[in-house]
């Protein structure tokens, strides 16, 4: 059974989405739907981000007189459904746009729209189509950090410069700010409210009737009315905690948010101090967010409190009405702030451990330096090394225009063996032996591209390329152009 004060609009919320009749000229009509005049759109759970709705109606009734439409929606700063007509259609074809630009979103619920249609010696067919629902004016959605608490924390003192103020309490001497924190398990939000008339004990007061909700939805879908993965959760100042699942329930035209409550088990603390307020600590593990911990949320907290007349007075952070606060349309983001330094083992091993490498390489260095002997019989060796590449380097320009050149016949002609000679070209130039050949064929081939006028094929095949294909790659991935590009910005007139 659902206890919360959500229940009460939800009652309201349900009885105005399944509103069964409209006042017409002061007569009720039944508005089920009939065989002859059915609409053809809006339909029931259709979303409207423009503004204006276009209403079409198809009509197979005899002796029509004139079709009259009328909308129930809900206006600014109001928690009471309005019906207004919205005019006459009296001759095919059956449509009439709506201008919706001074209306406000209309979310959770939606609107409604009713078509009655007069038939001429006959009664009256009656179409309905409900939770239509329009967002067309854009949300100004906050940004909200979440900082990093580790696991146990006891309350949210911590995270108090990140805490929001609930708005419109309506009594100067009572005040409430929540805060959501974050660490590696879960979400916790956090909720202090300062009320000097609030005990425990109140006469004809229900405490169980107070407390909090919390509304969030990780995917941040940003649907109009709750869904399957909105996870809504509700914890009174006395009791248990329960979540509500909403299931959307759309049938002939009729639109519907059914919900459903269940016992959760998330850790929760409530404490309570007579005269001065209470507060309310809940976390949300992980695990009920997603595979993984989402780095944003979209989320929105109500609060409930009790008033002087025995009534649940809703608070929330983001919406001001019930319609706009449940609806994830509207709701804030939350994003987690990154784990502070001093808190981050894995950051910290790996600052320390590049600093170590660091200061290795600075000891490696200042030692080699003091081995003057060494240093001498290295550059000797790199002189020795810079003859022997350049005899490697004639063996490859004389031979380069051989296409079936291979490593082993340069290696043979310098006295070497292939593994030595691919090194020796790899520490000379950064190539391999297959790469730097063809980079010599292609600075060969730049040449007689910017002196001749030959054709890319002939000047591919004088080159030692396999084709023009293969010249035109060599000049990307070494010069970052095409061989015609290369010869129109380049070639001697």
């Amino acid at each position: 059974m659902i206890n919360f004060n959500i229940k009460s609009a939800v009652i309201r919320a349900s009885a105005l989405v399944a509103v069964a009749v409209f006042a017409v000229g002061g007569i009720v009509i039944a508005s089920a739907q009939s065989n002859c005049i059915t609409f053809e759109s809006p339909l029931a759970g259709s979303i409207i981000p423009e503004m204006s709705c276009t209403i079409s109606l198809n009509v197979e009734c005899r002796n029509v007189s004139k079709v009259d439409l009328q909308a129930r929606y809900i206006p600014e700063q109001s928690d009471s459904p309005m019906i207004v007509s919205l005019g006459t259609i009296s001759r095919p074809p059956y449509k009439l746009i709506w201008n919706t630009y001074n209306l406000q979103n209309q979310l959770f619920t939606g609107i409604g729209i009713l078509a009655e249609a007069a038939i001429s010696g006959g009664a009256p067919q009656v179409a309905r189509q409900e939770g239509i629902f329009l967002t067309h004016k854009p949300v100004a959605r906050k940004r909200i950090p979440v900082p990093y608490l580790p696991g146990g924390t006891p309350g949210a003192s911590a995270g108090e410069a990140y805490a929001q103020e609930f708005k419109r309490i309506g009594d100067p001497q009572k005040s409430a700010t929540g805060v959501v924190i974050w660490n590696e398990k879960e979400f916790s939000f956090n909720v202090t409210v300062k009320d000097p008339s609030f005990y425990s004990n109140q006469p004809g007061k229900n405490i169980a009737d107070a407390g909090l909700e919390i509304m969030i939805d990780p995917t941040r879908k940003r649907a109009p009315y709750p869904t399957e993965h909105t996870i809504f959760l509700v914890v009174p100042l006395s009791g248990a905690p329960y979540s509500v699942n909403y299931r959307a329930e759309i049938a002939d035209g009729a639109f519907k948010p059914i919900p459903q409550s269940s016992r959760i088990d998330y850790a929760h603390n409530v404490g309570i101090s007579e005269f001065k307020g209470y507060s309310i600590r809940v976390s949300v593990p992980k695990e009920a967010l997603g595979r993984s911990m989402p780095d944003t949320i979209s989320c929105n907290m109500a609060l409930r409190l009790l008033d002087a007349d025995n009534k649940v007075q809703k608070v929330s952070l983001t919406g001001e009405n019930v319609y706009e606060m449940y609806s994830p349309f509207t709701w804030n983001d939350y994003y987690r702030l990154p784990k502070p330094f001093f808190m981050n083992s894995t950051l910290q091993w790996g600052v320390f451990s590049a600093v170590g490498f660091i200061i290795a390489l600075a000891v490696y260095a200042i030692v080699s330096k003091l081995r003057k002997p060494q240093l001498i019989s290295n550059f000797e060796r790199s002189e020795e090394a810079k003859a022997i590449f350049e005899r490697v380097n004639t063996v490859i320009e004389q031979e380069l225009i051989k296409k079936d050149l291979k490593i082993d016949y340069v290696a043979n002609k310098c006295g070497m063996d292939q593994q030595s000679l691919n090194a020796l070209i790899k520490r000379n130039t950064g190539f391999n032996f297959i790469n730097y050949l063809q980079y010599c064929r292609s600075e060969v081939a730049k040449e007689r591209l910017r002196s001749s006028r030959s054709s890319e094929t002939s000047i591919a095949d004088l080159c030692g390329f396999d084709s023009a294909i293969e010249m035109e790659k060599c000049f990307g991935k070494f010069y970052h152009t095409t061989p015609y590009k290369f010869r129109t910005q380049q070639q001697v007139a």
